[in-house]
């Protein structure tokens, strides 16, 4: 028996893939406002249900009829509202959706609820003045679950990435398990891309754990390599391994960069930074000048070699951006699986 999956604000479905992996769970319904995303979705999880829309408009009668079939609901609201990298405005309306989480919560009764974010809930508050976190906490409480939050690294369970992320772990049972590391020394991006070629679309053979790992078809889905202007090009050219816009020559122009990942080139020897919009940023290749493929991007957040992403390119590397790492995702389910299996106990 695997225990049954609700997906909310579920994007690509890097969170579930990841509970998937496990091979103890299944996804019943994934839930988005994205239509372009629940494509992708769709094709990597095809035996899922799937509802496209804007969760404030599904009332609870929908959501009624999974009550007693979810063990389990996973969320990730939009994080905008509360990245460090964002205003921060405490009037977006991003910022409320964890309310619809714990509605949906509060008819379906799963036996554990995760919720995923930015660090950066930590320190928000509520247009009311109150401190989100323990708001998210003391609301699911009232509904008689036991709640903690943690933040974790996601290069501590196998991720090329230093991505951390909060997650809250809730459940009826009172029992809470976080994931311990899983590697003894952090994946790094020339691990993750080291068999992937520059242009060629059949894979290497795999040269490491991380590669086998991610291995399955062998010719390579969105690998397609943007071929910047030239005077982007030579932008690049100048930027070190770990450097930003900053080591760019002023008459080359730099870029309009601000933020220390614009024209950020990847170190070859170090898990990434967070990855987010690589052609919004500039996040540049470690070794070749220019971003980072699509394939090459969903391998640094721990996406299989089978996993394909649909849409522009444009709205690929978006989806990328916003999804949860699958092998973070996989930690996470292993700790959840322990706590259903003393449900009842």
């Amino acid at each position: 028996m695997k225990y049954k999956i609700i997906d909310l604000f579920c994007g690509i479905g890097g969170f579930s893939y990841g509970f998937e992996m496990t091979k103890h769970f299944e996804t019943i319904l994934g839930v988005d406002f994205w239509d372009v995303a629940l494509k992708t979705f769709s094709r990597n999880h095809p035996k899922t249900n799937v509802v496209q829309g804007d969760v404030t408009k599904l009332e609870n009668s929908f959501f009624e009829s999974y009550e007693g079939k979810a063990d389990v609901i996973i969320a990730g609201p939009p994080c905008q509202g509360f990245s460090m990298s964002g205003k921060r405005d405490v009037f977006d309306v991003r910022n409320s959706l964890f309310h619809e989480v714990i509605r949906i919560v509060s008819v379906v009764k799963p036996k554990v609820v995760v919720i995923e974010n930015v660090v950066g809930l930590l320190s928000m508050r509520t247009p009311e003045g109150k401190d989100v976190k323990e708001e998210i906490k003391s609301d699911l409480e009232n509904l008689g679950y036991k709640v903690e939050y943690k933040v974790l690294l996601a290069s501590d369970y196998g991720v090329p990435q230093n991505r951390k992320r909060v997650i809250f772990i809730a459940s009826l049972n009172g029992e809470i398990d976080y994931p311990k590391p899983t590697v003894p020394h952090p994946v790094t991006v020339g691990d993750a891309l080291s068999n992937i070629p520059e242009k060629d679309k059949i894979y290497l053979p795999p040269q490491n754990d991380y590669q086998k790992l991610m291995s399955g078809r062998p010719d390579i889905l969105n690998h397609n390599p943007i071929n910047h202007a030239a005077n982007i090009v030579a932008r690049m050219h100048t930027v070190p391994q770990g450097g930003n816009w900053k080591d760019i020559p002023i008459e080359l122009g730099q870029g309009g960069g601000v933020h220390s990942n614009n024209y950020r080139r990847l170190k070859w020897d170090e898990p990434s930074i967070t990855i987010k919009h690589v052609s919004k940023s500039m996040i540049i290749h470690p070794i070749y000048d220019r971003t980072p493929t699509i394939r090459e991007v969903a391998r640094i957040q721990s996406f299989d070699d089978n996993f394909e992403i649909l849409g522009t390119i444009y709205n690929q590397h978006q989806q990328l951006a916003n999804a949860v790492p699958p092998l973070l995702g996989k930690a996470i389910a292993t700790s959840v699986y322990k706590i259903l299996q003393k449900y009842g106990d």
